[in-house]
């Protein structure tokens, strides 16, 4: 066993506790294609405000974020094609294709054509979300699935923190076209470490038949609890998305940062980042997804407030620090929650049926933001509007269907 391979049990096993073996080995595994994973995940960190200085209009910027959303818009139609045996390769091929976009980034001297890219690679990384969710199911048991998954984010996060202000130093001197090819072999090197991963054996939470997208509007129709869920996710997702289009030009044209400015305000994120997920593992396997999104939820509200605030670059520390946070536990929520939520037999139609609303919002926020901006709305009300969908996208989750812990089958 390798020294780095070693450090990395030591730490999966610190912060998680006493795992069976198999686990403890997928997450070892995990782990270190998360670190593979981390200078990718910072360089995409990078994108908005690249594309702003490349002379993006707001326009352009809310396609870039619409295209965020273009595979989880689609995820529906995954489990059409999602194999029976093998996820781990339908998932590395998949992500190889997306990340490999980033590898032509040095093709790319313009805004247009890195839209163009990043439209590949969005969708690679959304259209089989279904397919992680059910590999997550069968190599993490129910009762430590929190803790393991955010002991795996932590190690991308915690290479995040060292790396991004490098790149950021990086886009400052030699560029994007010399900084994305490289980190998009490092997220190539991660889809193919994943697959070592050693999944369980399907069991009555799998689904039995080929899965029709049919089903999902099925769901929404039976399942009143898990409609009332994605309504609240709709709600945070618009709060998340009104604005986002505003948020480069706050940074760039009101506050005068540089890349290496932005960079230091992605650290304190990347600290955040990492405490939140200390405390977001163990919440969640106490009290489930939803509970998690209802604290996330609120404290979003932060985020809008400070930009519409802000007058100097040390006042975004706060939405920066909050940003973190929800990182970690809106991930771990999304991911575990249709677990949680799923009647037997359906896990890949609830988790699909997720992205695809989580799809629907994302096409449609950011452009919503635009469009009450071009209709002589200020920016400064669209920035409180996103605040109030983040404060009834809370109100939602702390519906007293969600105010018990989610009951769980027994792990194995």
């Amino acid at each position: 066993m390798t020294p780095i391979r070693v450090l990395l049990q030591r730490a999966g096993q610190a912060l998680a506790g006493p795992l069976t073996p198999q686990t403890r080995s997928n997450v070892i595994t995990d782990l270190t294609a998360s670190v593979m994973y981390g200078p990718f995940n910072a360089a995409l960190l990078f994108v908005p405000v690249v594309l702003q200085n490349m002379g993006a209009s707001p326009d352009m910027l809310a396609i870039y974020q619409a295209q965020v959303y273009i595979g989880l818009f689609l995820a529906a139609f995954s489990v059409l094609i999602i194999p029976r045996g093998n996820l781990l390769l339908f998932l590395a091929i998949i992500w190889t294709i997306g990340r490999g976009a980033f590898v032509l980034t040095g093709l790319a001297p313009g805004a247009v054509e890195l839209l163009l890219l990043a439209a590949v690679f969005w969708f690679s990384d959304g259209f089989p979300g279904a397919a992680y969710v059910e590999v997550v199911r069968r190599v993490y048991p129910a009762d430590v699935r929190g803790r393991a998954l955010s002991v795996v984010r932590i190690g991308m996060v915690v290479t995040m923190l060292a790396v991004t202000p490098l790149i950021g130093a990086a886009l400052d001197h030699l560029g994007p076209t010399f900084v994305y090819p490289i980190a998009g072999l490092f997220g190539i090197a991660a889809a193919w470490l994943f697959m070592r991963m050693k999944l369980g054996k399907p069991d009555e939470t799998t689904t039995r038949h080929k899965g029709s997208v049919r089903d999902l509007w099925a769901v929404m129709r039976k399942d009143r609890r898990f409609t009332v869920y994605l309504l609240g996710v709709v709600c945070f997702g618009l709060g998340g998305l009104v604005g986002i289009a505003f948020y480069p030009g706050v940074l760039v044209d009101r506050l005068k940062l540089s890349y290496e400015s932005i960079s230091w305000l992605g650290f304190a994120q990347s600290i955040s980042w990492i405490l939140g997920l200390v405390v977001w593992g163990r919440l969640m396997d106490r009290l489930g997804g939803p509970w998690v999104l209802f604290i996330c939820f609120a404290l979003a509200t932060i985020v809008p407030l400070s930009y519409m605030l802000a007058t100097a670059g040390w006042m975004m520390v706060p939405a920066y620090i909050v940003s973190g946070l929800l990182s970690g536990g809106v991930d771990l929520a999304f991911t575990n929650s249709p677990i949680d939520l799923a009647e037997p037999g359906l896990i890949y139609e609830y988790a699909a049926l997720q992205r695809t609303i989580i799809g629907v919002r994302g096409l449609i926020g950011p452009f919503l933001g635009v469009w009450l901006f071009n209709a002589g709305v200020p920016v400064q009300v669209v920035f409180i509007l996103a605040a109030v969908f983040y404060i009834a996208g809370a109100l939602l989750m702390h519906r007293k269907e969600f105010r018990q812990r989610v009951k769980r089958a027994p792990s194995t």
